[in-house]
């Protein structure tokens, strides 16, 4: 994330390897078993009331929003790159994708039930996750969930080749406890947290926070 240029030269290098990248990953097949016990947990919450809003936040070419509308959930993926929308409405024309930011999702103040962001905050420093995490707020009903997975550490690193092609990528780690902490500064409240270790495929161990926000209070009507 961060300034218009950092923004413009993420959203540059998906649209470059966007094609690659929906090749490489075209389903949720890579994601671990305890990966999708997370997501599985993400869904149940939300499966009571049918119809229920997401948004995939930062959805590349919509792997993760075809398998939630499998699920029965109405998504909306967003991403920054408008080549990876342009891929994602190519390959899942039923599903309704917009070009978008973390910190700047195209909806309206509580539209969503849950928002998801698998390891779309990957570029987002410490520092930008309050913004993001706030935006979330701003979206979510009371009582909504967010699913937030990321790899774990400190520091950022630099990616220079990825998907096949040339590019140019901050890459971010972060503690699942500073995580946890941003969000909890909005006010979600801790509903689940898995850290995983590495698989050999993976550099890093890995994390998924599940967070909810608070219930409207007793006699205060929600959005519809």
């Amino acid at each position: 994330m961060g300034n218009s240029e950092d923004l413009a030269r993420l959203s540059s290098a998906y649209d470059t390897v966007a094609e690659s990248y929906s090749a490489a990953l075209p389903d949720t097949r890579f994601e671990a078993p305890l990966d999708m016990a997370m997501i599985e947990a993400f869904c149940a919450r939300l499966y009571p009331t049918p119809g229920r809003k997401v948004i995939d936040a930062g959805c590349g070419t919509g792997r993760m929003s075809i398998h939630l509308a499998e699920a029965g959930l109405d998504v909306t993926g967003v991403d920054l790159s408008p080549g990876m929308v342009q891929v994602a409405r190519r390959r899942h024309p039923g599903l309704a994708f917009e070009v978008g930011a973390l910190n700047r999702l195209p909806a309206a103040e509580a539209a969503a039930d849950g928002i998801i962001a698998w390891y779309s905050i990957i570029h987002s420093s410490p520092s930008e996750l309050r913004e993001i995490a706030g935006e979330f707020r701003r979206v979510l009903r009371p009582g909504g969930f967010a699913l937030v997975a990321f790899q774990v550490g400190s520091g950022q690193r630099t990616i220079r080749r990825a998907y096949g092609h040339d590019v140019d990528l901050r890459a971010e780690l972060h503690s699942p406890a500073d995580v946890a902490g941003c969000f909890a500064e909005q006010g979600f409240v801790p509903e689940a947290e898995l850290v995983r270790a590495a698989r050999p495929s993976e550099k890093h161990p890995q994390a998924m926070l599940l967070v909810r926000m608070p219930p409207a209070p007793t006699g205060t009507p929600s959005a519809p």
